[in-house]
């Protein structure tokens, strides 16, 4: 044989090797065993996790030896490639799912022989599916941090109003009769939308607006490989994208009746916090912070407006699961206590410490001296995502989408295909 097919063969079996190596670690889930020492990554608030992990101690071994390490969000995906690639990286990490496939590479897949897709589908919410690819998933949902309405009940009842709107058209005729216009300059707001640099979750709204018109925005398709959606009907997306992101910059437009923000007002969360906006799109995790920053502001919490007559409900929805890292030093440890991590006990646990929904459907809890809690956990139903390439890019993406409107700069249509184009670049890439 030639030094080429030496040095094939060799790579070849050093890659079976690895591969049987996993494998047979992911067997040990099934048989049980003790699981070693398992150390965890992530975001999360390591008070939180200690207290959860403490309690699964008291029941159950395979926790005896698991440690949780906080890190902070800034540098947390630079952190950990750097540790994976030195080789003292963690044996599982939370991964976001708009970080999902800029780590898909860097993760070890769990085969449907394990976990199987239908136990898989059945046991966590919709927007689980993200996780799911071809050979199996990327990873075990953890977390879910859906999207809602939080709305200022005095501004509400100034307007002879009583009820948030539940569809997007009831908001366009609410808009006028709460927002107050000095000339052209806003002093009370409807809703904080139509811009970019000052509504917070600029990106995740007009997602899902998107998304309830029935485009995916960057799907996967059979090989695998992420296909952008947006706004190409052959490929899967919707016609109506244009009209979606009309729908959000006319909010801006101060030609229009709906007219209630523009780029001079402060940021939304600020607005909404100081009792100035009657309307926040904002994600359940925000809200012990919005009553904290003003005990005074009477507020209440409603599900994101949908289309008035869709037989499909949506919202955005953060999710955050358990990976493996193929630089795991005890994968096996990893998967079984990734599997626990997940279980309906776990997850019952994880959601009263945070306070966000259960990531399972099969978790049940008292909601009759909660009515936010029922509401949170019927948002987590309807939870959506899409697979972001380039979480950074593609804000900048959507940025230009939006000013270029608002801007004069371009026709909704035309935005939608330049930003549809830009999508199709940076898959390319």
């Amino acid at each position: 044989m030639s030094t080429f097919q030496i040095i094939a063969l060799g790579v070849s079996a050093a890659l079976i090797l690895i591969g049987v190596g996993v494998f047979a670690s992911f067997g040990g889930v099934l048989g049980g065993g003790s699981t070693g020492s398992v150390v965890i990554w992530g975001t999360l608030d390591s008070t939180t996790m200690q207290e959860v992990l403490t309690t699964l101690r008291s029941s159950d071994e395979a926790f005896q030896d698991v440690s949780y390490v906080e890190k902070g969000a800034a540098n947390y995906d630079a952190e950990l490639v750097n540790a994976m690639a030195a080789g003292i990286g963690p044996d599982l990490f939370l991964v976001s799912s708009d970080k999902l496939h800029s780590f898909s590479d860097k993760i070890i897949t769990i085969p449907y022989r394990l976990v199987s897709q239908t136990t898989f589908l059945n046991a966590f919410v919709d927007e689980s599916e993200l996780f799911l690819t071809s050979q199996g998933e990327l990873a075990l949902p953890f977390l879910i941090d859906p999207l809602v309405m939080y709305w200022n009940r005095d501004l509400f009842a100034s307007a002879g109003l009583s009820q948030p709107p539940r569809y997007w058209n009831e908001l366009l005729a609410i808009a006028p009769k709460i927002t107050s216009l000095d000339r052209s300059d806003v002093t009370k707001s409807a809703v904080a939308l139509g811009t970019w640099s000052n509504v917070a979750h600029a990106k995740e709204i007009l997602s899902t607006l998107f998304m309830q018109a029935g485009d995916r925005i960057v799907a996967r398709g059979a090989d695998g490989a992420l296909v952008p959606t947006l706004g190409s009907v052959s490929g899967g997306g919707s016609a109506d994208a244009p009209s979606a992101l009309r729908f959000y910059t006319d909010f801006a437009n101060p030609t229009k009746t709906t007219y209630s923000w523009n780029r001079g007002l402060p940021v939304s969360t600020n607005a909404f916090a100081a009792g100035d906006a009657a309307i926040y799109f904002g994600f359940v995790s925000e809200y012990g912070a919005l009553a904290a920053r003003n005990p005074n502001l009477r507020f209440a919490v409603a599900q994101v407006p949908q289309v008035e007559g869709s037989l499909s409900l949506a919202t955005f929805g953060r999710m955050t699961g358990l990976a493996i890292p193929r630089t795991a030093r005890n994968i096996e440890g990893a998967s079984i206590v990734a599997e626990k991590l997940v279980s309906e006990e776990a997850i019952t646990l994880i959601a009263q410490a945070t306070g966000l929904p259960p990531v399972r459907r099969d978790v049940s809890f008292d909601t009759s001296a909660d009515a936010n809690a029922a509401l949170f956990a019927q948002a987590a139903l309807i939870a959506r995502g899409w697979l972001d390439p380039n979480p950074t890019v593609t804000n900048e993406v959507f940025k230009t989408m939006i000013e270029s409107v608002i801007s004069g700069a371009a026709e909704p249509a035309g935005a939608v295909s330049n930003a549809s184009q830009a999508l199709r670049q940076l898959v390319g890439r």
